[in-house]
């Protein structure tokens, strides 16, 4: 059993991402009912769980091209999808309305291009790290990091702070991962928080969140305290051990902000209680498993850091969402991988999960086998 696991790594990363989607549907179907009807106009209750079905399908279809397809040509063609994920973050300004401009609206779908520049810029900086190793270091690095700055910078300002934090952390944990010198990801790093400090302190830039963090991590009951927070701890907590059962849950009824996309995870617990949040967390951690494990064994420098970028990406951004349900990190509208309503999340999600998949394939070819005792 064990050699047959090992022996089909990618099997396992597939099946695992494809369980939580399909767990994912069931629960945006049942948190999302009773919101459906109060939009304007309002919708069926089956409104969500159609949408993210077809996703679904999208998704799905776009994980297996991904793991079909060639990563190195993905590497070799990484300069022109950056390009198009930044030109898409421009676009975004004058597309959208309101004072949170993330999505483009156009023949009735709705894109997040923050979301296809994560996977972009994991795939620009495998490239950059393996094409450019051994030259100085100010020749190797500065225009890449340039490059993905640029697209955090409009990031920035949609304002998305938390989609921010994790692309740079990723960034700087694939310069650690390559043998990038540790005084320089010190020195990134600490510009990071810096910036991070004036922004927030300085500049006033999602400071409410902050002060409702500090205030909530005394007491989440606090009457200053994070609505959001509260309520979902309130959710996590009467799930009990086996939960109300499957469309019981009462916090859904317009109690549980953002239900179906953010607290995907509290509105789960109350359902299917202690059991289900066991469930969804193994299966993550066989993503993480298997990712890792592909990573370790990539037969090149380029597979090896496609590899490490997804995971991280998919485990950073697991991580974070988790944190926020149990009131650990402020409210940053991160969603929960495979699990949170949103297309866009959902078909970068699955491409990661192809693309770290398409290394393990490519790396048991005969072809590759060979090459690797050739080097």
């Amino acid at each position: 059993m064990n050699a047959a696991i090992e022996k089909h790594q990618d099997k396992v990363l597939m099946f695992s991402s494809i369980a939580l989607i399909m767990l994912g549907i069931i629960f945006i179907y049942s948190a999302s009912g009773p919101f459906s009807r109060f939009m304007t106009p309002p919708k069926p209750t089956w409104h969500f769980l159609m949408k993210q079905s077809l996703w679904a399908v999208v998704a799905l279809t776009t994980m297996y091209i991904a793991y079909r397809f060639d990563y190195e040509l993905l590497v070799k063609i990484s300069p022109f999808m950056i390009f198009v994920a930044i030109v898409l973050l421009i676009a975004v300004f004058p597309l959208s309305s309101g004072r949170v401009k993330r999505w483009i609206s156009f023949g009735g779908l709705t894109i997040q291009p923050s979301e296809f520049f994560k996977i972009a810029a994991i795939i620009f900086m495998a490239r950059v790290i393996a094409k450019r190793a051994g030259r100085q270091i100010y020749k190797r690095f500065i225009p890449a990091l340039g490059v993905i700055l640029l697209g955090v910078l409009l990031i920035l300002v949609e304002p998305d702070l938390g989609t921010t934090g994790l692309i740079l952390a990723v960034t700087i944990s694939l310069l650690y991962i390559s043998g990038f010198p540790r005084r320089y990801l010190i020195m990134l790093s600490l510009a990071g928080i810096m910036m991070a400090s004036v922004l927030v302190f300085g500049l006033k830039y999602e400071k409410d969140r902050v002060d409702s963090y500090l205030v909530t991590l005394k007491d989440p009951f606090a009457a200053d305290a994070s609505y959001q927070t509260r309520q979902s701890l309130v959710s996590l907590g009467s799930g009990g051990l086996v939960g109300k059962g499957l469309a019981n849950g009462g916090q859904k009824h317009l109690f549980l902000p953002a239900r179906h996309t953010d607290f995907i995870l509290s509105a789960a617990a109350e359902e299917g209680g202690f059991l289900i949040v066991v469930v969804i967390f193994g299966l993550f951690g066989l993503i993480a498993w298997s990712g890792g494990k592909i990573a370790a064994s990539a037969v090149d420098i380029e597979g090896s850091l496609l590899a490490w970028g997804m995971m991280l990406f998919l485990i950073l951004q697991s991580t974070i969402n988790i944190g926020v349900a149990l009131g650990l990190f402020p409210i940053t509208g991160i969603t929960l991988p495979f699990l949170s309503y949103g297309g866009s999340s959902l078909v970068a999600c699955s491409m990661a999960i192809g693309i770290t998949a398409s290394v393990w394939r490519r790396g048991k070819s005969p072809r590759r086998y060979f090459k690797r005792f050739k080097a």
